[in-house]
């Protein structure tokens, strides 16, 4: 078989040499929450449910790169334009999802008057939005 690839543009990882950084992070991330949780909590039954997610995240990352929908989560830089726009407009859901339910849990510790977890959030939030907003105005 001859390579006819020329240039400089980078080559999509064959199915022997798929990409090991994602899953294996997401192993360590998992057995991390394992541990913290049973050895600092004392609840190994949450982390073994924390574990088992982040395992079921890396097999996914690990054997689903046939599928779209996976190489669009895997590949930094995006492969082409419309999986950038794909990874975007994501990004913005995830966003919004954060902020409603960090906005109500806001709004739950003003009415309990205990300002906590959920007010940092939203004031680490909207700050590096506004400051995000600032910097990227003054780079395009």
């Amino acid at each position: 078989m001859i390579d006819t690839h020329r240039g400089d543009a980078p080559r999509a990882p064959s199915t022997k040499r798929r990409p090991l950084t994602v899953p294996l992070v997401g192993i360590a991330l998992g057995l991390t929450m394992f541990l913290v949780s049973w050895l600092a909590a004392d609840a190994p039954g949450i982390g073994l449910a924390m574990f088992a997610i982040m395992l079921l995240y890396a097999a996914v990352m690990r054997f689903g790169q046939r599928f779209e929908s996976v190489q669009v989560l895997s590949h930094d830089p995006p492969l082409d334009e419309r999986h950038a726009f794909i990874q975007l407009r994501a990004l913005a859901a995830a966003y919004f999802a954060v902020l409603a339910v960090a906005l109500a849990g806001f709004l739950w510790e003003i009415a309990r008057g205990t300002p906590g977890a959920f007010t940092l959030v939203c004031f680490v939030g909207g700050l590096t939005h506004m400051v995000a907003t600032v910097i990227l105005r003054w780079r395009l």
